[in-house]
């Protein structure tokens, strides 16, 4: 009888071809589970997302990671408005943006918004010429802790700051929408409850955006027309 004798040799690139398909069925599903976190993005996107960097070739896929790794370096939050800008060649010493440091700008009125998306979108139309600020996202409507979710004492920190640079009307742009809505009552109470703020025109966007509206997804000449129409 012959004895089939196993020797360790063996053993190894079996386990190892296991380990090796493990490791990356576990890779991939970890990237999946990775890009279901972005906003707006399914199970079934996020997978396509990760088969199509497989797809590409190192120089793509490294340039995309080395930009990623790269984004706490280069980008940074303005202490004025609170909206992400590029430092580019600016001195670290610039902690504003170079729209809250344009002294060109109106300097008597305010735009609340809710995202950096919904400021690019306005400031494309040129129809506004004042500051902005970021709110950092919409309340939810039974939300308990408003505090917590959106910039409510840096927003009436940076009123206070322009009312004394001439500050005279707030406008809150934020999306038509139930939790957008929710947000603007919540901001212009708390404003109005401010007894130093208590001479301030406080408005909003008019006609022009229909109900479910986000600011996003908006076309300029729609926004030009809400802003004309203020209320």
């Amino acid at each position: 009888m012959t004895t089939l004798l196993v020797t360790p040799r063996h053993t190894p690139r079996r386990c190892l071809g296991v380990k090796f398909k493990i490791t990356f069925v576990d890779s991939i599903n970890k990237l999946i589970e990775l890009f279901r976190e972005f906003p707006g993005i399914g199970p079934r996107q996020a997978k396509r997302f990760v088969y199509f960097l497989l797809t590409k070739d190192a120089g793509y896929t490294n340039e995309m990671s080395h930009l990623i790794a790269d984004l706490r370096n280069k980008i940074h939050t303005c202490e004025s408005c609170f909206r992400f800008y590029d430092l580019g060649r600016s001195s670290h010493a610039d902690l504003a943006c170079q729209t809250c440091r344009d002294t060109n700008r109106d300097g008597t009125s305010l735009m609340v918004v809710s995202r950096d998306v919904d400021f690019e979108n306005i400031e494309k139309t040129k129809a506004f010429p004042g500051y902005y600020f970021i709110l950092g996202g919409n309340l939810p409507v039974l939300e308990k802790n408003p505090e917590t979710k959106i910039r409510e004492r840096e927003l009436l920190s940076q009123i206070e700051k322009r009312i004394s640079q001439g500050l005279i009307e707030v406008i809150i742009a934020l999306d038509y929408n139930p939790e957008g809505e929710h947000t603007r009552e919540h901001v212009e109470r708390t404003i109005r409850n401010t007894p130093i703020f208590s001479h301030l025109k406080i408005t909003h966007l008019g006609r022009g955006l229909s109900t479910g509206s986000e600011l996003e997804y908006t076309d300029s000449d729609t926004i030009k027309n809400a802003l004309r129409s203020r209320i």
